[in-house]
């Protein structure tokens, strides 16, 4: 994960981000063996399976793919936004942008999407690659 000093919870914006990235390494580290997992779910090559890997594949069993977790992550990002514009509605603030840093966001895609877009402004002409090296 991507630590940030500057963030207070050891690096993360809040304790649920530090919560989550501890439970990513744990289930990464903890290892079941084949005695414990029913014949569906058993590793006969490494003698068994990590929570992540059976969590993968309840998953599949499940029918839960990429795509429905995307969606379900922009619809709780959209309930986010929607109680923040019904605040600002209530207060009659609407003057004021919207707080994103509240949102679920994949770090890869962000980090490629922002790449992206830099690359598309210095090819554009709208700025100079010279600009973005550091003294």
């Amino acid at each position: 994960m991507n630590y940030d000093p500057s963030q207070p919870y050891c690096g993360f914006r809040d304790i649920k981000a530090l919560e989550a990235d501890f439970r990513k390494a744990w289930m990464e580290a903890i290892e079941v063996p084949n005695s414990c997992l029913p014949e569906s779910f058993r590793d006969h090559v490494r003698g068994g399976r990590s929570l992540k890997r059976l969590e993968e594949l309840c998953e599949k069993r499940d029918g839960i793919t990429p795509h429905v977790k995307m969606k379900a992550v922009k619809a709780r990002n959209i309930e986010k936004l929607a109680a923040q514009v019904a605040h600002l509605e209530n207060t009659g603030n609407m003057d004021f942008a919207l707080d994103y840093s509240a949102n679920e966001c994949d770090e890869i895609a962000q980090h490629r999407a922002e790449c992206a877009l830099v690359n598309g402004m210095v090819n554009g002409g709208f700025i100079d690659a010279d600009d973005l090296l550091e003294d």
